[in-house]
């Protein structure tokens, strides 16, 4: 059995050849999804759903081992309609590799009724048979089938629907009766799981108070910034909230935390799902619940910080320019994962022009102390990038994108357009519906005959019933073949949008862009841009990694 995880960064390894070998080999296309990393890092849930999808191959299809190709998704929402493996089983599908579709559940296509139909319809309109493990055969042609197929679809999104709402309305009671939902772990408290409540921690709150009377009152009559503020924490050895390091960030976090006097908000933001991704938005404030813990400063403390503190900011701020770049919050360091900015440009040294701009790691800036010696260190090592040549590689590749998506846009209209198979289903389509007239002409004069006395009712009940069935045999033939046309002209639709689309894009990109023109576009085609050391990786918007290697400038 071939078995492929497949993620973002899949390739796929068949061309040519290889489809013709698959499509005498495998007989069966194995799909399984889980909805989490965790699960599928863990493989178990995975592994169970491709065994019991190949037994029920091997002993109700008669399907071998070596005909069967898995594919698996790997933690992906079953909300999200453009997930790699499935497009890829799909793909198999379009390419007519196997002849039969298995899948654990139809809730493992996605939890949403309508996705669930898309997926199915897409899979019996290619001529592919649909197995479930876990459910009764669907047959599409059956009224009584599709109907009990539909109901299970809506239970599963009802189902999710329902336990996703009772959680909510479970932690927003919880939250009423004065308890906390659990929560992450906030400096200074530690969380009674009996109580569900914030307590004191005797240690850390003598910390915070430090904290707070070093940034308002300066120690030893030096006044500190939050960066002095993480040395001379890590100096004193004074354990981190998370780590053997302190992070500038994190005592700014830690002393913007407006919970030190006293009031624990919950449901500040809230988490939205919308065709896989997740969106964290902001509630008003009138539906925050307020819980009571142990107060620490008081609001006229809190305040005083939050101005000492954006003093502090408008002074390490100074006057250098910010200069917009191309890539502005596109770019990740390929060593460390961390942020890339735009550094401070070299310049000569006798006129002071600017010479270079240049990418830089907010990893090898980031103020990180270490506990017990306070020395400084850098989270990331090694070279920046400049800035231009960056920025002309990225543009440079786009450019190359749209002009040569005609390939592209050619093998969607081949896919979706092909003259020889609407030739034949139209005349497919005119054979049925002439012996579909035929088969009702020759039931009407049997009727005739028997209304004219000059046959029994026997003979006329031995006449109409193969007739019958012809009839019907004929019309679900016309009925799948006018869906067929009907998709057929949707497909074609779709590729001319393409087409018009690719075709306004390389207009637009062939007049002179202003800077402000070509970051609005950049931002709607590229997801990241990871830079190595040697090497560029571009993430674009339609999920297509791309790695262009370069000569450090």
């Amino acid at each position: 059995m071939i078995t492929l995880r497949i993620d973002k960064s899949f390739t796929n390894p068949f061309q040519g050849d290889d489809i013709e070998r698959l499509q005498t080999r495998i007989k069966a296309i194995i799909y399984a999804r889980v909805s989490t990393h965790g699960q599928a890092r863990d493989g178990y849930s995975l592994e169970s759903q491709v065994e019991m999808c190949a037994a029920l191959a091997k002993e109700q299809l008669h399907v071998a081992e070596d005909e069967l190709i898995a594919v698996i998704e790997a933690g992906d929402k079953g909300d999200d309609p453009n997930r790699p493996a499935l497009n890829f089983a799909l793909w198999l599908v379009d390419k007519g590799i196997g002849r039969t579709f298995i899948c654990l559940h139809p809730d493992r296509f996605a939890r949403a009724l309508h996705l669930q139909l898309v997926v199915a319809d897409r899979v019996w309109s290619a001529g592919y048979d649909l197995h479930f493990v876990e459910t009764d055969e669907v047959d599409p042609n059956n009224p009584e089938s599709m109907l009990l197929f539909n109901l299970q679809g809506a239970i599963a999104q009802y189902n999710k629907a329902k336990i996703l709402a009772n959680s909510r309305r479970g932690r927003r009671q919880k939250v009423k009766n004065g308890k906390i939902p659990g929560l992450r772990r906030i400096y200074g408290y530690t969380f009674d799981k009996e109580t569900d409540t914030l307590r004191e921690h005797p240690d850390e709150k003598a910390v915070y108070l430090m904290m707070v009377d070093w940034l308002l009152n300066g120690k030893d009559g030096v006044d500190m910034s939050l960066s002095a503020i993480a040395r001379e924490l890590s100096l004193l050895s004074i354990p981190a909230p998370n780590g053997d390091v302190w992070y500038q960030a994190t005592v700014s976090r830690i002393l913007k935390n407006p919970v030190y006097m006293g009031t624990f908000y919950y449901g500040k933001t809230e988490y939205k799902q919308h065709k896989g991704r997740i969106e964290i938005v902001k509630r008003p404030m009138c539906e925050w619940l307020a819980v009571s813990v142990p107060a620490f400063i008081d609001e006229a403390t809190y305040a005083a910080m939050q101005a000492k503190m954006s003093r502090l900011r408008h002074a390490n701020r100074g006057s250098r320019p910010q200069i917009p770049s191309l890539l502005k919050g596109k770019v990740r360091c390929g060593r460390c994962g961390g942020a890339v900015v735009t550094g401070a440009p070299s310049r000569s040294k006798t006129t002071g022009e600017v010479i270079h701009r240049y990418y830089v790691c907010s990893g090898k800036s980031r103020k990180v102390y270490e506990v017990g010696t306070g020395r400084e260190m850098h989270r990331c090592r090694g070279r920046n990038w400049r800035q231009d040549v960056i920025d002309q590689c990225v543009w440079r590749y786009l450019v190359h994108v749209i002009h040569g998506a005609d390939d592209v846009l050619q093998e969607i209209l081949a896919d979706r357009g092909d003259p020889d198979e609407w030739e034949v289903r139209f005349k497919e389509r005119a054979l049925v519906e002439a012996s579909l007239r035929e088969k009702h002409e020759e039931r009407r004069r049997w009727i005739q005959l028997r209304v004219r006395g000059r046959i029994s009712d026997m003979e006329l009940d031995a006449a109409l019933p193969p007739l019958e069935q012809d009839i019907k045999r004929l019309s679900r033939r016309l009925h799948d073949l006018e869906d067929a046309l009907a998709r057929l002209q949707d497909m074609r639709q779709q590729a001319r949008d393409v087409a018009s689309s690719v075709a306004n894009v390389k207009r637009y990109i062939a007049q002179e862009l202003t800077d402000h023109e070509r970051r609005k576009l950049v931002n709607r085609l590229v997801e990241w841009v990871v830079l190595h050391d040697d090497a560029i990786e571009i993430i674009t918007a339609w999920d297509c990694p791309r790695t262009i290697v370069f000569q450090p400038s």
